[in-house]
């Protein structure tokens, strides 16, 4: 049962935005703390920034923990700088500044995953742990997100830099991260534990939608993690 004593938890959806396949891993962390899914607007493309002022119109009048997953990390980090509510901070499958040259930010303007095999996608994004109903879940979300937004979010991640604003962070940060994750790599990690020598780093056996794939044991380290903030906040 959820303790209404208990630190709330905000969780910020990946690349597409829609919280849809962040479904379960809120309902079993909704037995132990109150949780808040976002989603964000899909009739107009957002900047970094843009979606930073969103969330942080919606987030508790209270002490929180925020998670950043995959392109929301940025946004986390956005919120956890400006927002001294913020009692901890989680970049899941996450970057602070993207891997590749500014000069790529370009090419994002022609990504269309429809051109994509969706045997590649679900690769991709899941590995071998892909259910058919999750595969189900990943293809109807993606089939109903307007290219224009798909492609405007891959542009705002090529160009992306907040590892300044994550060194100027006092919050307890960690990194929850699938050894398995091809899409963001273990270099990532390695620049946040760089802008934040305090960063835990939890690794789990799972791909880039680890999330989604293991909510069971990523519920169970997000609670955790809570749970040592919650602690922080009381002596």
């Amino acid at each position: 049962m959820t303790s209404s004593a208990a630190m709330p938890v905000v969780l910020l959806p990946g690349m597409d935005g829609t919280g849809e396949l962040l479904k379960d891993l809120a309902g079993r962390l909704a037995q132990h703390r109150p949780v808040q899914l976002l989603a964000y607007p899909l009739d107009r493309p957002l900047s970094y920034p843009e979606l930073a002022s969103y969330v942080a119109e919606r987030t508790p009048n209270q002490s929180f923990v925020i998670l950043g997953e995959s392109f929301s990390g940025p946004i986390a980090i956005d919120i956890a700088a400006a927002d001294s509510r913020v009692a901890g901070l989680i970049l899941a499958s996450s970057f602070a500044r993207h891997p590749l040259p500014a000069q790529l930010a370009a090419l994002a303007g022609l990504v269309d995953l429809r051109w994509l095999p969706k045997r590649l996608i679900e690769r991709a994004l899941m590995g071998a742990t892909a259910t058919p109903e999750l595969s189900a879940c990943l293809h109807q979300v993606l089939a109903g997100l307007p290219q224009r937004i798909l492609r405007g979010r891959a542009r705002e991640v090529l160009r992306v830099d907040r590892r300044e604003r994550l060194r100027g962070l006092s919050c307890p940060v960690m990194c929850l991260h699938g050894r398995f994750d091809h899409l963001v790599s273990s270099r990532q990690v390695g620049e946040i534990v760089a802008a934040q020598p305090r960063c835990q780093v939890h690794l789990l056996d799972a791909s880039h939608m680890l999330l989604a794939t293991h909510p069971e044991a990523a519920a169970k380290v997000i609670d955790d993690f809570c749970q040592a903030v919650e602690a922080r906040a009381d002596l």
